[in-house]
């Protein structure tokens, strides 16, 4: 397990984390958080969030028939992650053919440097938390690519396996749930901030329209935390990173 014992995913047994970090800055970001203030103690967060290779974590075995959540402290096709590193994770999930791995990233367009070296055993996923570029660009969520980016290159990524995780959720247009359906995902997380960042959240209706809508095209969606929005997504949304 990581070293808080994340468990973001429920389906998930383990994470692993042979790349820690990352340089999206979302205002959300519970795993930055966590670096610089409890787990700053630790030498992977010595110089607070950045990009960096663990590794003592590629002496990790992992049972077959389980779930592996990788980087789930980072994001490892964040900027200033070394394509070698990228490719040794890569190398070493191919050692563990009978045991799944997640990879879970806001830069998805990243994944076509590596398709060749994508073991079978990868489930290929995308954080996707809106389809508003501009409302995303308003509240400056992220120096992430934008949803819409993200989006596309989930819709032209050749992968059977893919997942994208609406979480936290943010105010979505009418066309969201056609474009998740066009990147053919073939599970769907949806789930509210449980960290009080006051984003500007969708209400609880339009979420559940949402599930019912990619469930009734044959979509698997697994729900997290489902609420309406928080008074303080709703009277005070926050412009800057609610873990500083």
């Amino acid at each position: 397990m990581s070293e808080v014992g994340s468990r973001m995913f429920d389906l998930v047994a383990e994470t692993w984390n042979p790349v820690s970090g990352c340089l999206h800055n979302c205002v959300y970001c519970w795993a930055k958080r966590l670096a610089t203030t409890r787990l700053k103690r630790f030498e992977r967060y010595r110089d607070g969030f950045v990009p960096r290779l663990n590794e003592q974590e590629f002496k990790r075995r992992f049972r077959p028939k389980t779930l592996v959540f990788v980087c789930d402290m980072g994001d490892i096709f964040s900027p200033g992650v070394k394509d070698e590193w990228v490719s040794r994770v890569l190398k070493h999930v191919a050692r563990f053919p009978e045991t799944a791995f997640l990879f879970l990233t806001k830069n998805p367009r990243r994944y076509f440097d590596f398709l060749d070296e994508v073991p079978e055993n990868a489930i290929l996923g995308a954080t996707i938390e809106t389809d508003d570029d501009e409302l995303y660009r308003r509240f400056e969520i992220s120096k992430a690519p934008l949803p819409s980016e993200r989006l596309k290159a989930m819709r032209e990524l050749p992968w059977d396996e893919k997942l994208i995780s609406i979480e936290p959720v943010i105010a979505f247009t009418p066309s969201f749930t056609s474009e998740i359906l066009s990147a053919k995902p073939s599970l769907v997380y949806v789930g509210y901030d449980n960290y009080d960042c006051g984003l500007p959240e969708p209400p609880l209706g339009a979420v559940l329209s949402l599930i019912e809508g990619l469930r009734r095209a044959g979509v698997e969606v697994r729900t997290k935390t489902l609420r309406s929005p928080s008074a303080k997504a709703l009277s005070q949304p926050l412009l800057r990173p609610c873990h500083t």
